[in-house]
This record gives structure tokens, C-alpha cells and sequence, in this order.
């Protein structure tokens, strides 16, 4: 697997000594590695490896190849992920002025302009301007149209940021089915009738249609208990698998966590 380039650009100038080569490369390190988990699976060295001149032509199947061909002779496991000292070794071999770009670049913040994104329709007043991170990490009145009351609802049954949010595994099923029940043919049902989602509901649901499903109360699927319907009734006026599947506050709390995963921010 070849050594990252940086591109070409504009950048504004760091002032301050910068750290030395290995200093950087340990910082780069600990920016990258999102989940800080000690090493860096291949979702994160992607984006960041495809950002480089010579590898922008390049399809990620063949990027993954060479990154296992690569971590397997180092005698590393892909699944694991590129430790600390690998990953020095492996930004060692660039000069220092190369690692001092992707230092300014990926731990210090700098960029080639301001940035021009919001999301400032979805997001109360008070986090207009605030990064995705933020955002992900406020609590979920954070979301423009969760009140107090909707957020205290939805810390009663654990959901406490807006990252809880967009990850809730509920919120992932019901608009699992949302999608897929349009697709079902409520004339022509299979001969064989295998498919099922019996895990994700309660034993009195298991054989039901999707669409049957979407008319069903949340409490319907397993691990969901009986109380939370009337929680989320009151503080969301959400009464359905289907409005919860539809959510659009849950919908743009996923979309952050989604995006989130690509925001770069100056590391302390």
C-alpha cells in the first residue's frame, strides 16, 4: 500500500515551531482514529488516503486489496486494524515537509477556505453554526422541534444526544420497514414464506406482513417495553411503527452521524 500524498494547495501559513516528525505522525495518528480505539480500520484511512493525487482514480475494492496485502505483510491483521507504530512506520517514509501538511491539515484544522455548509433548518437557534460533532454530542433538544418535554422523554428510555438519536436501533428498524413495505405485493405472497423478521418482534407479531408492521405501536417490536409507547406519544406524538420510521428529527439526527464521519476538526 503506497504512502499517502497531499495534494497541492493553498494553505494558511503555522506560525508556531511545529513538533517533530514522529510527534506529528503520533498526532495524525490520534486525529484519524475517530473511534479511539487504538488503531485504524480501513473505513477510517479511506477518505483520508483517497483525498492523495495519485490516488483519486482508484476503486475502493482495489484501495481494500491493497490495504490487507499491505497489513498482512506486515504481519498485522486487517480486522484489527494499523496500530501506533505501523502507522509511523508507514507515514515514515514520507518527507517531513509531506507530514507537516497532512499535520496542519488533519490535527491543527487547516483548510483552504471557510467552510459554507449548515444545517441550520434542522437545529435550534443555539447550535446554528456548531460543527456536526456538536451537534451529535448536545443533548437531543439540540434538534429544532424536540422541546424540554421531548427530550426528557427520550432520555427516559436512553436516548440522551442527538447521536443516541440517529443510532437508536428502533428508529433503524421501523425505517427498515418503512422502505420495504411498499415493496411488498399483498396479492402474490412467495409459495415458500421464509422471509421474516421474527428477532425484531414480539412472538405475537412474528408472521405478520411489513405493512401489517407499520400499523403496529413501537411495543410491538422485542426488548421494546409497553410503557415507552405512551413516553414517545407524549413527548414526539409518535404512536406507530411507521411514524417512527418517518421521523424526520430521527432521520436528520442519522444523516449527522452518517456525515459525521467525514467532518475534519482541529484536534486539542
Amino acid at each position: 500500500m503506497a504512502s499517502p500524498e497531499q495534494p497541492a494547495a493553498k494553505r494558511v501559513k503555522v506560525e508556531a515551531a511545529s513538533p517533530g516528525k514522529d510527534e506529528m505522525a503520533e498526532a495524525i495518528f490520534r486525529s484519524w482514529d475517530r473511534d479511539d480505539s487504538g488503531a485504524l480500520d480501513f473505513e477510517e484511512i479511506f477518505p483520508h488516503y483517497m483525498k492523495s493525487v495519485n490516488h483519486q482514480e482508484m476503486q475502493e475494492a482495489r484501495v481494500r486489496e491493497q490495504y490487507t496485502k499491505f497489513m498482512e505483510s506486515k504481519g498485522a491483521d486487517p480486522k484489527v486494524g494499523m496500530k501506533p507504530e505501523l502507522f509511523r512506520s508507514w507515514m515514515g517514509r514520507l518527507d517531513e515537509d509531506k507530514v507537516l501538511k497532512h499535520y496542519e491539515r488533519h490535527v491543527l484544522g487547516v483548510s483552504d477556505g471557510k467552510y459554507d455548509m449548515n444545517i441550520n433548518k434542522a437545529v435550534d437557534k443555539a447550535f446554528e453554526g456548531k460543527s456536526l460533532k456538536e451537534i451529535l454530542d448536545a443533548p437531543t433538544s439540540a434538534i429544532q422541534g424536540i422541546s424540554d418535554k421531548g427530550a426528557e422523554a427520550l432520555a427516559e428510555v436512553g436516548v440522551k444526544t442527538v447521536r443516541d438519536l440517529g443510532q437508536w436501533r428502533f428508529y433503524l428498524m421501523a425505517r427498515a420497514i418503512v422502505t420495504l413495505a411498499e415493496k411488498e405485493d399483498p396479492v402474490k405472497p412467495p409459495q415458500s414464506r421464509l422471509m421474516n423478521i421474527r428477532s425484531a418482534m414480539d412472538r405475537s407479531y412474528e408472521t405478520m406482513s411489513l405493512k401489517g408492521i407499520l400499523k403496529l405501536p413501537p411495543s410491538a417490536f422485542n426488548m421494546f417495553p409497553a410503557e415507552v409507547d405512551g413516553i414517545l406519544d407524549a413527548g414526539l406524538k409518535i404512536q406507530t411503527i411507521q411514524s417512527l420510521g418517518m421521523s424526520k428529527k430521527f432521520a436528520w439526527a442519522n444523516a449527522m452521524v452518517e456525515l459525521e464521519k467525514y467532518e475534519a476538526s482541529a484536534q486539542a
